[in-house]
């Protein structure tokens, strides 16, 4: 008798074992997500938006959010077809019928008179200013943004002697894109929200908005990339916080070099003409190589190879393959995708002016491939 009440109660306590586990179970499946971040899986950008901004109190920018549906957001309402590109976009940040802060207005006015001092050029050629544009293209374009601020900077994929970052950054202030802790911190916070709606320049939003509509709209850009917690490597180098207050000293002073040195003609083609043409060429970065080329790695984003982007950022546009390993000192990671900023590193290397070169392994590489492209 005791043994047929020993086996019930055991067969008792089993069963109600399992129901407990089934009850748990069934209370994970149907238990609803914890965060607002965890809200958001498999909802289109458009949807990931309106959630993610209707709840503003719940928004924490340093923690990345899932990667929308490219599917749902092509049925999206209003949804429209970025040219020859399959991104849909839904415009959320109109340029004109919003409210513009102080910011807005100044930056646009600044941009307005530089893109109207280009109309000059016709008038103020000559081939020294031809040459002056180049070569202040690549001081700028190339040591300053995409080596220094982008590659060593943002991602610290390798290191130099300080007399030479300072150098190179210095090159990036020249650029007229902001000074370095802005830079990095926005361009950090892209890479941990590519593609969604805390990315300050996704096309999700539209090709205009990805390439420079962003830049006019200093409210939406703060709620996404405002807290600059993401630079204390920075912050802690009296440089840079040097650079951080007298930013604006140092454009006045370059384009008043420029003046001072060649005139109108070296204001225009040495100044406004060169900075307008790093200006699209970097915006072309975030627009044109999240919208036409290739994918080589499954990053989940919308990140592309564009071999003409390429061409004019200096390996760049190979932006698939950063995404993929943003850690990487290289972006052209085939022979044939031809890197500028690459062959610097390595020419820097060679003569121990670089160190700490930071390469993907080819085992990271097979991992991250497209079945057709391993």
């Amino acid at each position: 008798m005791s043994q047929t009440r020993r086996a019930k109660s055991c067969v008792s306590v089993s069963a109600a074992a399992r129901s407990v586990q089934a009850g748990a179970a069934l209370a994970e499946v149907e238990a609803p997500p914890s965060t607002l971040q965890e809200q958001l899986g498999n909802l289109s950008y458009s949807a990931q938006y309106d959630r993610l901004f209707q709840q503003r109190s719940e928004l924490d920018t340093k923690k990345p959010v899932p990667k929308p549906s490219k599917e749902a957001q092509q049925e999206e309402d209003g949804a429209k077809k970025v040219l020859l590109s399959d991104v849909y976009a839904t415009a959320k940040s109109p340029l004109f019928g919003r409210k513009w802060n102080g910011q807005d207005y100044g930056y646009t006015i600044f941009m307005l008179v530089v893109h109207g001092l280009c109309l000059l050029a016709p008038f103020t050629f000559s081939w020294p200013m031809v040459g002056l544009f180049f070569g202040t293209y690549f001081i700028t374009g190339c040591l300053g943004i995409t080596l220094s601020f982008h590659r060593q900077l943002s991602h610290r994929s390798f290191t130099t002697p300080k007399w030479l970052e300072y150098a190179l950054a210095y090159c990036g202030v020249l650029a007229v894109q902001g000074e370095p802790i802005e830079w990095v911190s926005s361009h950090r916070y892209h890479h941990l929200h590519t593609d969604t709606p805390l990315d300050p320049h996704s096309p999700y939003e539209g090709f205009w908005w990805s390439h420079m509509g962003w830049l006019l709209d200093n409210g939406a850009t703060l709620e996404r990339v405002g807290s600059r917690g993401n630079t204390g490597d920075l912050d802690s180098q009296p440089f840079y916080k040097f650079i951080q207050r007298t930013y604006a000293w140092h454009v006045v002073a370059m384009f008043a070099a420029l003046y001072a040195f060649g005139g109108l003609p070296a204001l225009v083609w040495g100044g406004a003409l060169r900075a307008v043409w790093v200006y699209h060429i970097t915006w072309f970065v975030n627009s044109a190589s999240h919208c036409w080329g290739y994918q080589t790695y499954n990053t989940g984003d919308l990140s592309r190879n564009n071999w003409w982007v390429a061409v004019l950022a200096f390996g760049e546009g190979w932006h698939n393959n950063h995404h993929a390993f943003e850690f990487s000192a290289r972006h052209g990671m085939e022979w044939w995708q031809f890197d500028v900023t690459w062959q610097i590193i390595a020419a820097l290397k060679a003569v121990g002016l670089a160190d700490n070169v930071k390469l993907p392994s080819e085992k990271q590489k097979a991992r991250l491939a497209f079945p057709s492209a391993s």
